[in-house]
């Protein structure tokens, strides 16, 4: 019994042999994420002389379907970069919500701020949540009422601050 054991195993050996050379072997696929080129860095050009957007703005409004306030420091400076930064206010309690930067521009009545990084972390510049439009409504030294270009755009009114001006 012994030996057609060892007959009947040997078999089985060089049929499993022979269906293991037959199997083609797959090559490796391709990676399906091929690492994409950086994105250019968005290049900002400069604020036109004597803009009166230049400057550090602050605002406080009540978006819709938020509790609180929202306030708001942006600061646009000369060279086109702007830095954006919120806090929200529900009660006595303040919460930090964004520090962006990137750059910012104003052509045929509309401000557009570009952000090319939110909290330190570079962003997808494509991606249209990090581009926001206002038309700008009224401005002067002090005061600029503007409204989000969208759909149901809200209304915002920021006041102009001194430059070293930081949230409360």
């Amino acid at each position: 019994m012994s030996s057609a054991f060892s007959r009947f195993a040997g078999a089985a050996c060089a049929v499993l042999l022979v269906a293991g050379c037959a199997v083609k072997k797959q090559a490796p696929a391709p990676s399906a994420q091929q690492e994409a080129p950086p994105p250019q860095p968005v290049a900002c050009v400069p604020a036109q002389a004597g803009s009166p957007l230049v400057g550090t703005w602050y605002s406080v409004s009540t978006p819709h379907g938020m509790a609180g306030n929202l306030q708001v420091l942006t600061v646009l400076s000369e060279d086109g970069k702007m830095r954006y930064e919120s806090q929200l206010k529900v009660g006595k309690k303040i919460r930090p919500a964004l520090r962006e930067t990137g750059c910012w521009t104003f052509a045929d009545g509309v401000y557009t701020m570009q952000t090319t990084a939110s909290n330190g972390d570079p962003v997808d510049v494509t991606d249209p949540i990090y581009t926001n439009k206002y038309k700008v409504e009224s401005l002067n030294k002090s005061k600029i009422v503007m409204r989000e270009l969208k759909s149901g755009g809200q209304q915002i009114t920021a006041s102009k601050m001194s430059p070293n001006y930081r949230l409360p």
